[in-house]
């Protein structure tokens, strides 16, 4: 406007006064609703003036107003928020109006009027509404995301972009929800019925996880998780539904779910996924990596129906090349979010020693009465019937210990094989190979089985030694009070388990050891095994890692039971009754692996996908998750391993598992699977034998069936769980000769030199 005042003349000071003058009013007056009388912006028009006679809407200033109803009332417009005009001169008059005797500048005609149009939304319902906006963010997210990765913005003004787009979003959908308060229309979206939530969710996750590690980026994180947690609220616009989580006003970071966690749904690409698994399980490309690494395939997200797929990559030392490898990954698709953390697979066995102290909480016991105390591991309330889920290890083991999982037997027909009627009354029991097998030289004798382990005992034992050794060293009267406490739950402890005479095996030569063992000998190794085994029509290997022990039959083990001595309806008020017993074996065999006999609504491990499951351990006790969709593949010893895995579920705040739980079962309630819910009682679903060992989310498992299936191929006989049903008694091989049957019972219960040695055990 001033380079245009510049070009004329300044000998009509008083047009000129005027004409500022009210450019200033006009000013001061925009984003106000005064009326077009009130925003004059130039002087007098000059009625006579024929050049603006090119349109009669414009020509006199008395015609009527072109107005019309909507624009008078409506209050947005697509252009200002006011009723507007021109400043400038048209085209035709800034050529052809000059008075050329005075060369002054004539005067304007009437000013330009815009109408306020309303955006065209009235023909949209809020769901279609809400669908349109969560596109526009998507595309905005992404937008933001290249600037940062084209190096146009920097970290924190790309976080900052992308949160303030969050903002407007929210304000957006407060504003749709009071314009439709009295509407019965509601909008409910989650990342299984939106692809551009996915793609949003990815973008968070990648500066959550991968962009804003360093600490130097805390608070930047923190906010963006605020307001990614503001947005999540705004998805649904049923109260009832809102948000699912536990407390709506909780801040909530990313989480691992299992695959199917949300009622078994599945997310697009899942089978690319399963395709990625299965290609490197079978991979017969020798790879050098760190031992431990792992890829699980999980989804990662903020609740059980706001994630997307991921592939968690572990690794005990991370590197750049690690992470570069990974980058190309995370740009192959818009909906699988790729994360690089340090972790690693490691055996569940426990090495006890150095924890074995902080089971000495009270340094000074009661010494009122007869002294009561509570062992740091589970003893049974009868211990002539051993419950599952005991602690267990070799009477002469000096670190590792496990768990024992349940108890098998060996399906007999003794009409057919009446010679091997002993053997039909038989219960074994069944935990890792690597729990219950040693690398010594000395395979003459199998080893005894002491459950309560005896590691953990004599570790007890010790530590209260100790205590009693410190405490007899002062003269001070309570100090010679807690001693002869001390001295009470010793004698305690000796007579529960009572000393024996121990074997051991050094590299030297033999000698023995008094030890604290269980009352009743549990029972004797009869056969063990950890190798890793070919699939038959398939290049993938699986993992046998199991120990078969022959259980004392002074011990009655006729049921696979939990056991009196723990409160379980204290985790799950479920487990109780009926719900404490093994009543089935859960296959879970992929539909390639599957028999034509396969019991056919518990054989797809897809459908399974998100089951929720439980275990109890020796060392992590009662802990639950749920069980993953597709398998995992980990390099271990110089090896690629495949595993079934269970993820920690998010409200149980402790690990699922850690050393000492290897030969956990893992258990499911017959109620929460979909096929069977009219049955009531446990179902097993396999055997843990490794988790990762950072943050002991993930527990990797042996699924029952094949452990079944290699006993079989061993034996060549069928086997069964203590308390399930069998199936169809028609099936029993029992074509085979009955001096077959004979030699490979033996062949189990002695056990030759050669067999352990070709299948070296490891501790």
């Amino acid at each position: 406007m001033k380079k245009f005042l510049n070009r004329h003349k300044k000998d009509d000071e008083e047009n000129a006064s005027v004409s500022s003058a009210n450019n200033r009013k006009s000013v001061s007056s925009v984003g106000s609703n005064s009326s077009i009388k009130e925003i004059e912006m130039f002087g007098d028009i000059n009625q006579n003036d024929a050049n603006l006679n090119l349109n009669p809407s414009i020509s006199n200033q008395n015609a009527p107003s072109v107005f019309t109803k909507d624009s008078a009332t409506i209050n947005k417009s697509i252009f200002s928020s006011s009723k507007t005009m021109s400043t400038k001169q048209s085209s035709y008059f800034s050529k052809r109006s000059m008075d050329k005797s005075t060369k002054k500048q004539p005067e304007y005609g009437q000013r330009l009027q815009i109408l306020d149009i309303q955006e065209e939304l009235s023909n949209k319902s809020p769901q279609d509404t809400m669908r349109d906006k969560i596109l526009q963010l998507s595309n905005d997210l992404s937008f933001i995301m290249n600037q940062y990765n084209n190096s146009n913005v920097n970290l924190t003004s790309a976080v900052i972009n992308t949160f303030e787009c969050l903002k407007k979003f929210n304000t957006f959908v407060d504003d749709l929800k009071d314009v439709n308060s009295d509407s019965d229309d509601f909008w409910s979206f989650d990342t299984y019925n939106n692809a551009s939530l996915r793609k949003i969710m990815k973008i968070y996750l990648n500066f959550y996880d991968n962009l804003l590690q360093d600490d130097v980026y805390i608070k930047l994180k923190l906010l963006l998780v605020r307001n990614f947690n503001d947005f999540a609220k705004t998805l649904d616009s049923n109260n009832s539904k809102r948000f699912s989580v536990t407390n709506p006003t909780n801040i909530i970071k990313p989480q691992n779910f299992a695959i199917g966690c949300n009622d078994r749904k599945s997310l697009p690409n899942e089978d690319v996924l399963i395709n990625i698994m299965n290609k490197m399980a079978s991979s017969s490309i020798k790879i050098k990596e760190q031992n431990g690494s792992f890829i699980a395939p999980i989804v990662r997200g903020i609740s059980k129906n706001l994630n997307i797929l991921c592939l968690y990559f572990g690794y005990p030392n991370p590197t750049d090349y690690h992470l570069k490898l990974t980058q190309t990954l995370h740009d192959l698709y818009d909906d699988i979010h790729v994360v690089v953390v340090k972790n690693h697979i490691d055996l569940a066995a426990a090495q006890v020693q150095q924890n074995m102290n902080t089971t000495l909480n009270n340094p000074t016991p009661p010494i009122s009465g007869i002294q009561k105390f509570k062992l740091p591991f589970r003893v049974p309330t009868d211990v002539t019937k051993p419950p599952m889920a005991l602690s267990i290890s070799i009477e002469n083991a000096s670190r590792t210990s496990g768990t024992m999982g349940g108890y098998i037997y060996p399906m007999i027909d003794t009409e057919k094989q009446p010679h091997l009627e002993s053997y039909a009354s038989s219960k074994f029991a069944i935990s890792c190979g690597h729990v219950c097998l040693n690398n010594t030289d000395d395979q003459t004798e199998y080893p005894h089985v002491s459950s309560p382990s005896s590691v953990l005992i004599s570790l007890y034992k010790k530590a209260l030694t100790q205590q009693y050794e410190k405490l007899s060293q002062s003269n001070q009267t309570p100090m010679m009070e807690a001693k002869v406490a001390y001295g009470s739950v010793l004698n305690q402890v000796d007579k529960m388990f009572p000393l024996k005479k121990v074997k051991l095996s050094g590299k030297d030569k033999e000698h023995h050891e008094i030890r604290n063992l269980p009352v009743h000998r549990f029972g004797q190794i009869i056969w063990g095994e950890r190798t890793l085994m070919s699939i038959e029509n398939s290049s993938e290997k699986k993992l046998s890692d199991l120990a078969i022990i022959k259980v004392n039959k002074n011990l009655n083990c006729e049921q696979n039971f939990l056991g009196d001595d723990i409160a379980f309806n204290e985790f799950d008020p479920a487990l109780m009754f009926d719900n404490l017993y093994v009543r089935k074996v859960i296959d879970l065999r992929r539909e390639n692996e599957l028999d034509t006999d396969i019991d056919e609504d518990l054989s797809d491990t897809n459908k399974l996908g998100g089951l929720p499951v439980f275990k109890y351990g020796s060392t992590t006790k009662f802990t639950q998750g749920n069980l993953n969709g597709i398998k995992l593949v980990y390099w271990l010893d110089g090896a690629i391993h495949s595993s079934e895995f269970i993820i920690n579920s998010i409200d149980n705040n402790t690990a699922f598992a850690a050393g000492g739980d290897s030969g956990s079962w893992i258990l499911s309630k017959l109620e929460d699977c979909n096929s069977v819910a009219e049955n009531k009682g446990l179902g097993v679903l396999g055997m843990l034998h490794s988790y990762d060992g950072e943050f002991r989310q993930f527990g990797l498992f042996t699924p029952m069936c094949e452990i079944l299936e290699r006993l079989e191929q061993v034996t060549k006989i069928k086997w069964g769980v203590v308390g399930v049903a069998e199936k169809d008694d028609s099936k029993l091989p029992n074509e085979v000769d009955s001096d077959h049957y004979d030699s490979e019972i033996e062949s189990v219960s002695s056990l030759s030199d050669e067999s352990v040695l070709e299948n070296p055990p490891v501790e």
